[in-house]
């Protein structure tokens, strides 16, 4: 009996320090852990989305009124000038609706690619009505015309151009204003490949023999010099042709027929629109005429090509036809 409850006794004291143990370990501090985060998906980039191209409605050109905001693609150019830069804008692809004539008529060189073109007459005034009524979204005009610019800029955005001495300048302002100075670039570089080709034949033909331009007036003649007119790079710069000693350095010179006496070339152009006139018949039957070297070995050549070489059409037509008289 004694060792049964020796034997209870130790069963309970085993029980007792086993819950205590148990007490011991849920009472102590556990330790924290951090949480582990869940590993982030890597997200694509989105893809960019290639821009729209905005096509463009208006171009800002700088002129010598200054800069002046012009339709991107015009499509109804009016040219108000005294020299034909209608030509320089049919060079590359734009046929104006209304360009100047003269004597009720247009540039003969370029009379044909005109048809159905509204003539505006000639004169120091422009008719401002008539421009109204054509709805004319750019006017490019001449210098000529700089008293009235504010009144043509309200009609529509007016580009004014500077008549100048070198033609190249007044022809890529007029194709930049209407949105074609790439073209109008290519044109001047096949002409001057062109004009390459004729003074190569020129100076085989005439060597060192002098050139003389002239124009017979309604009233006295212009002999026109070495530089500052289209007609005088074309025959100088572009032909490379020998001038005369005792030409203008300039643009040129008005003079009488007695002026004459003073010029004596090898070879004269005559560039004269004018010829149904009495003072013209008159010219050609004076002695100071009959008596040049020129008149009398028959060297004087008549340009048909003769409204002033300021558009590259007419300049192209001019080149064959100078060096069509000239090598024979």
């Amino acid at each position: 009996m004694k060792k049964v409850l020796v034997l209870l006794l130790l069963l309970l004291s085993i029980v007792l320090v086993s819950s205590a143990c148990s007490n011991s370990a849920n009472t102590g501090e556990t330790e924290e852990k951090e949480p582990v985060a869940a590993e982030e998906t890597p997200q694509e980039e989105p893809e960019e989305q290639p821009e729209e191209e905005v096509e463009e409605t208006e171009r800002v050109v700088e002129h010598m009124k200054g800069e002046t905001a012009v339709p991107a693609n015009p499509e109804r150019v009016i040219v108000i000038s005294h020299v034909s830069w209608e030509g320089s804008l049919l060079s590359v692809g734009v046929k104006p609706i209304a360009a100047m004539t003269f004597d009720d008529e247009f540039a003969p060189h370029l009379a044909d690619k005109l048809e159905g073109v509204e003539p505006i007459p000639f004169d120091n005034e422009v008719n401002l009505e008539k421009l109204l009524e054509l709805e004319p979204d750019l006017l490019i005009v001449s210098d000529r015309f700089d008293q009235v610019y504010d009144e043509l800029s309200k009609i529509a955005p007016t580009i004014m151009i500077e008549v100048g001495g070198d033609w190249k300048e007044d022809h890529l302002k007029t194709t930049e204003a209407v949105g074609k100075l790439e073209e109008g670039q290519k044109v001047i570089e096949e002409l001057d490949e062109k004009a390459a080709e004729a003074s190569q034949k020129l100076q085989e033909a005439l060597g060192e023999k002098t050139v003389m331009a002239l124009s017979i007036n309604k009233e006295d003649i212009r002999v026109f010099g070495r530089t500052d007119h289209a007609m005088n790079n074309l025959l100088y710069d572009d032909l490379k042709l020998n001038p005369y000693d005792g030409i203008p350095e300039g643009f040129g010179e008005n003079i009488s027929l007695e002026g004459l006496t003073v010029f004596d070339p090898d070879y004269m152009l005559d560039i004269s629109y004018f010829r149904d006139t009495d003072y013209f018949s008159s010219v050609m039957d004076s002695e100071v005429w009959n008596n040049l070297t020129a008149v009398k070995n028959d060297n004087v050549y008549t340009l048909q090509n003769n409204w002033g070489f300021w558009d590259p059409i007419e300049r192209a037509n001019g080149m064959d036809e100078i060096v069509e008289l000239f090598v024979k």
